[in-house]
């Protein structure tokens, strides 16, 4: 897990400018305090920036930028290759000579044996430039399911690329805030790839490459598409299902422990998380090292049942009680570490640090479960939503009556179900449309009256029916592995992974995500969903371990790991200072702040313009 960083030069524009390479490189130094190194070509038209959390082979020879022994190929990379030992074995035998144990090597090779065909083979997470001299082209890519991250930006014949959003705006020029950009963040909570909240940044989407050649940009181009992995399932019944599952989760884990450091874990005492450590145990024969909060407000604290799972998986357990006081002295701090605006992420910005604090430098985190087994609400609540809009919509005049409907509601005065219900009426007619009635945050309408009149289009343009059916093709699967593809595309990639990257990284901590891996996702697809899905809570993951997760950790209300922001906005723990800019409507900010303190909307609403703040003033 490391920063990559570079400055590519196509056409006529100027050299390498090693002052910017090197300020684009050190801005990241807190993702690879371990090491650092720099390139640029003899003629002055690539630059390659690299800062090294040492994982997998600790010794000099793991060092960045790394080259092929002939020095025609170059690579700077972020991320772990779970199957490059195999990959290895396979290169050697084609008459491939390693100097190095590490993973990276294998990237060097195996593009001079297979080209963009190696971007198949690979199981794990990573984004990197690689470049090759005979040629003088770079290519860039990012793995499938978008776990690393790789932002771009294009200034008239430089290409500028790094891990983080802030770290390229040290370089490039200021085109100020992206509107659209603007408006997908209130829509949804966050946004999501090829857009960043600057206009001259945008990010290369997962399973993309392209390249940087002499003269020209290519791509970027998919090489893999998630939703293709769905609507494949065989004929298998509830036992072969179980095993099936089973098997593929294990191999998923013991591939991930791959390290030449301890492999801990976030430990919240839910079924994802638990299930994760008694794997874990189950494949190593050294205890886990666990970490988890412990809260003061009781509704959300887990640490007890964090503690039962400790114990029965015999994990080397760390508890870490944060409060209010922390919580304000180090808000801001989180905030920034988003690197983009989102409304979560910085829960793990506290664990991370948590787990940092322990020694750790890798932890692996059981998002994607709900993704993968139907842990969500909105695996019932979308199709329902979809049914009933489809009830009313066949009844003559039935269309006409919803949109009157939400006309209505938006008049009303609010509640915390005003929002998701107009959603719903407006939304509802397919799946992308329902799904977002179920996950946006804020209507079109809503976000009309936060931000400036001059903006109206932007958010025309960012219609989240049409942008979501553009980018998961929902209508291509089989119902019922659409929710599935909708979570994965939006909520797992655009929110989860990216911010869980941003925030960890600012601890020098790489997190690891068994439950998100190409390999598992094809396996479980296999798997007729209503079999993968089954219940109660994730019955075939909270069953995968030896022994299983016991009834106290799972026979209870589902909650998501999350601290107590509520009580701490209402308290005064955190600031609720109002963001102010040209392009957001004052009126509209203030009727949200006055509603939250009113209790008639969600928090998560108030919250995400404080956040807003960080990135606006």
């Amino acid at each position: 897990m490391c920063g990559i960083a570079g400055l590519l030069v196509y056409g006529d524009a100027e050299p390498v400018c090693e002052r910017d390479l090197r300020a684009l490189r050190d801005a990241q130094r807190h993702r690879g305090p371990d090491d650092e190194g720099l390139w640029i070509s003899e003629d002055r038209r690539t630059g390659l920036g690299h800062n090294r959390l040492s994982i997998l082979d600790l010794s000099p020879r793991g060092h960045q930028p790394m080259a092929t022994e002939d020095k025609r190929f170059w690579l700077v990379y972020n991320g772990e290759i779970y199957n490059f030992r195999g990959l290895r074995r396979e290169l050697e035998e084609c008459g491939h000579r390693f100097v190095s144990d590490s993973d990276s090597e294998v990237l060097l090779h195996g593009y001079r044996e297979w080209g963009l065909a190696l971007l198949d083979r690979l199981r794990g997470m990573f984004a990197f430039a690689l470049h090759d001299a005979e040629k003088g082209e770079t290519l860039l890519a990012r793995d499938p399911l978008g776990i690393k991250p790789l932002y771009l930006a294009d200034d008239d014949g430089r290409l500028a690329f790094a891990s983080e959003v802030q770290a390229l705006r040290r370089v490039v020029p200021d085109r100020g805030i992206d509107p659209e950009a603007l408006a997908t963040y209130l829509l949804w909570g966050s946004i999501g790839a090829p857009r960043t909240l600057y206009r001259s940044i945008r990010a290369l989407e997962p399973g993309t490459w392209m390249r940087v050649g002499p003269e020209r940009l290519t791509g970027p181009s998919f090489y893999y598409r998630l939703e293709d992995e769905l609507g494949h399932a065989e004929a298998l019944d509830s036992v072969e299902a179980a095993e099936s599952l089973r098997a593929a989760l294990v191999d998923s884990v013991r591939h991930h422990m791959i390290a030449d450091v301890r492999v801990g874990a976030f430990l919240s005492g839910g079924v994802d998380s638990s299930a994760l450590v008694g794997l874990m145990a189950e494949v190593h024969d050294a205890p886990i090292c666990t970490v988890t909060l412990a809260f003061d407000d009781a509704a959300l604290d887990e640490s007890s049942l964090a503690r039962q799972a400790a114990d029965l998986y015999g994990s080397e357990h760390h508890e870490i009680h944060i409060g209010i006081d922390e919580v304000r002295e180090r808000m801001g701090d989180a905030v920034r570490a988003l690197d983009q605006p989102s409304v979560d992420g910085v829960n793990t910005f506290f664990v991370a640090e948590a787990a940092a604090r322990t020694g750790l430098k890798v932890a692996v985190s059981g998002v994607g479960g709900d993704e993968l087994f139907g842990g969500y609400r909105s695996f019932t609540r979308v199709p329902r939503i979809r049914r009933a809009h489809g009830a009313a919509t066949a009844i003559p005049g039935g269309g006409r009556a919803l949109s009157a409907a939400a006309g209505l509601l938006q008049r009303l005065p609010r509640t915390p179900a005003r929002s998701a219900l107009v959603r719903a009426l407006e939304f509802g007619g397919d799946a992308a449309g329902a799904y977002y009635g179920e996950r946006g945050l804020f209507s079109p309408a809503e976000v009309r009256e936060l931000l400036a009149p001059e903006l109206v289009d932007a958010v025309e343009a960012c219609d989240p029916r049409g942008s979501l059916n553009a980018r998961v093709r929902p209508g291509s699967l089989p119902e019922s592995e659409r929710v599935s593809a909708l979570e994965m595309r939006q909520y797992l990639q655009v929110q989860l992974l990216r911010d869980t990257d941003a925030v960890a990284m600012r601890h020098s901590l790489e997190v690891r995500t068994p439950l998100v891996d190409r390999e598992l996702l094809r396996a479980a697809a296999r798997v007729p969903a209503r079999l993968r899905r089954a219940g109660p809570a994730k019955l075939h993951l909270r069953q995968a371990p030896r022994p299983p997760i016991p009834e106290a950790l799972w026979r209870r209300r589902k909650q998501g790991f999350t601290l107590p922001f509520e009580d701490w906005l209402r308290s005064g723990g955190i600031s609720t200072v109002l963001p102010k800019h040209e392009w957001l409507r004052r009126s509209g900010v203030r009727r949200v702040a006055q509603d939250f303190e009113a209790g008639r909307v969600h928090w998560s609403r108030f919250w995400a313009l404080l956040v807003l703040r960080e990135f606006l003033n």
